[in-house]
């Protein structure tokens, strides 16, 4: 059917979830080739946010409603583009002045990266070690494992790490040739150890503006709501 990538109709907060699964999927598509950046470019992030649009508006399509309303399907968090993790140690005055939001911490090159890509803390923890957990949220999504690293070359930092998320779960592919491919995906069956079954639901949308539904596959489908 013919759709729209108006995204005016959507929640605030599901064009903010669209806007994280559109840059995952650009960022998928990126590392597989080589990518090393930190920001994620906008040009590799629309396709796949009009996409994800345009199904949403695709009312008449009875898969919509499974994969929106029924499932509520986002991709599964990886790789991560929201947080990053650092153990420092517990003596490093920057640390501390760091995990109270206070600017500048006394490290040049930390409160560069934090006010560069607009990071904030999350959470503050003690370690067992006496080492300090930080774990830093940035405002928009970007590439993690690349900005995690740069961390590490700050005094007193044991460790810096994407803060990926472990499990299985529901989650969207993506890929983009003559149309922008979407197979939005249920996963169920114990997926905090990996998910035994998975629905998928596959769409293609096209540049004039058409959503074609290619049927399903995999599992059959759990019941909403199911583990």
């Amino acid at each position: 059917m013919q759709s729209s990538v108006d995204d005016s109709r959507l929640p605030a907060d599901l064009r903010a979830a669209y806007f994280d699964d559109a840059s995952r999927l650009a960022l998928r598509d990126l590392v597989a080739t080589g990518f090393r950046e930190i920001r994620i470019p906008q040009e590799a992030v629309q396709p796949y946010y009009n996409a994800l649009v345009s199904v949403y508006n695709a009312a008449a399509l009875p898969a919509r409603d499974t994969v929106v309303d029924v499932y509520r399907i986002h991709t599964f968090a990886l790789p991560a583009t929201r947080s990053l993790y650092l153990v420092v140690g517990l003596n490093e005055v920057w640390a501390h002045r760091l995990t109270h939001d206070s600017l500048p911490t006394g490290n040049i090159l930390v409160d560069r990266l934090v006010t560069d890509f607009a990071l904030s803390v999350d959470i503050v923890d003690t370690l067992f070690t006496g080492d300090l957990l930080i774990v830093l949220r940035s405002a928009e999504p970007l590439n993690m494992a690349a900005l995690a690293p740069q961390f590490r070359q700050a005094s007193g930092v044991h460790s810096a790490n994407p803060d990926t998320r472990i499990g299985d779960g529901n989650d969207i592919g993506g890929e983009r040739d003559d149309a922008t491919r979407l197979a939005y995906s249920v996963g169920y069956g114990d997926c905090p150890a990996g998910c035994i079954a998975r629905r998928f639901y596959h769409f293609a949308i096209h540049d004039d503006g058409t959503v074609e539904y290619l049927g399903a596959s995999g599992s059959p489908p759990p019941q909403p709501g199911s583990p």
